[in-house]
């Protein structure tokens, strides 16, 4: 479980926008879904840098899959 303190953190830092499609969450009728970059089934942690902001079609979408891992930018994953 993720600790309140850091889902209000990953929320504010998206700007309350899905981090993969940047639907805004005032338009859905769903509260967004904190995601993880690198899935725990996969050995991801639930560290701030490790997770996203994500509408719930998108979080379905990404499921535990990981295409790459951006060298640019530490922690975060990209998917196809």
């Amino acid at each position: 479980m993720i600790d309140s303190t850091i889902r209000l953190q990953v929320r504010a830092r998206a700007n309350y926008l899905c981090e993969y499609c940047h639907s805004s969450e005032d338009a859905s009728a769903a509260l967004f879904e904190i995601d993880h970059l690198i899935p725990r089934s996969l050995g991801g942690s639930d560290e701030l840098v490790n997770l996203a902001l994500a509408c719930q079609r998108c979080n379905r979408y990404r499921y535990n899959f990981v295409t790459g891992i951006d060298p640019l930018v530490t922690g975060r994953s990209f998917i196809i």
